[in-house]
């Protein structure tokens, strides 16, 4: 199923790897993929300009950063963020659009709560994290009266202008929490939808453990 309005925005760092199967995976969706690449030290530029995705350096800030210049440059009225490590789901991507390009929902979030995860880490890091990820949770639900599961889950579509209005200025991995509360204090509605979550299939893990005491810093400012 391709979306003529749906613009997916691709964040890198040395994804070289495997990252052609991912754009192969997302071209039966869109006409408009857009590589942002965190100057990459392989060959993710030139697999890219070969498979005729559009291309872009970052600012060199971080994750956030990727996302914002992929918000920038993208040409629909639905913006998708897929990660480029082989993790998210591709046959997944009509049920994060659709709800959006049909008007019931602003921002679409994936859940691994109940879509369940295979980038699981057994050792006191990935307690820590899991333990953080699900406090984060739990204080916006009571904040909002919401039901989440999980709000920092990378996978996840907006409305284009619903995004550009937000003013995200998060140029890390904070972005996604901003994202979402950001919404909710404007009173957009989101809708969280279960999304399988892969074991990283190549690359290395971006996100340092000591990044969740930022996380809950912002959430409680």
């Amino acid at each position: 199923m391709r979306f003529s309005s749906l613009s997916i925005v691709v964040p890198t760092k040395n994804e070289g790897e495997g990252i052609a199967r991912v754009l192969e995976a997302l071209k039966p969706y869109s006409d408009d993929i857009i590589v942002v690449d965190a100057h990459s030290r392989d060959d993710t530029s030139q697999i890219a300009s070969r498979l005729g995705v559009r291309f872009y350096l970052d600012n060199g800030k971080g994750k956030g950063d990727a996302m914002q210049v992929g918000i920038a440059h993208a040409k629909g009225d639905v913006i998708l963020f897929f990660d480029g490590d082989g993790s998210h789901e591709p046959n997944d991507i009509p049920r994060f659009v659709s709800p959006i390009l049909e008007g019931r929902a602003d921002l679409v979030i994936g859940s691994r709560r109940t879509g369940g995860s295979e980038d699981v880490e057994i050792s006191w890091r990935g307690i820590v994290r899991a333990f953080g990820c699900d406090l984060i949770v739990m204080i916006l639900n009571h904040r909002w009266n919401a039901h989440f599961t999980d709000v920092l889950y990378s996978f996840r579509a907006i409305r284009r202008d619903i995004v550009q209005s937000l003013e995200l200025k998060a140029t890390d991995f904070l972005i996604e929490q901003e994202m979402v509360i950001a919404c909710l204090k404007k009173g957009y509605r989101i809708l969280e939808i279960p999304s399988h979550e892969y074991a990283r299939g190549w690359g290395v893990p971006k996100l340092k453990t000591i990044t969740g005491i930022k996380f809950l810093w912002h959430l409680f400012r």
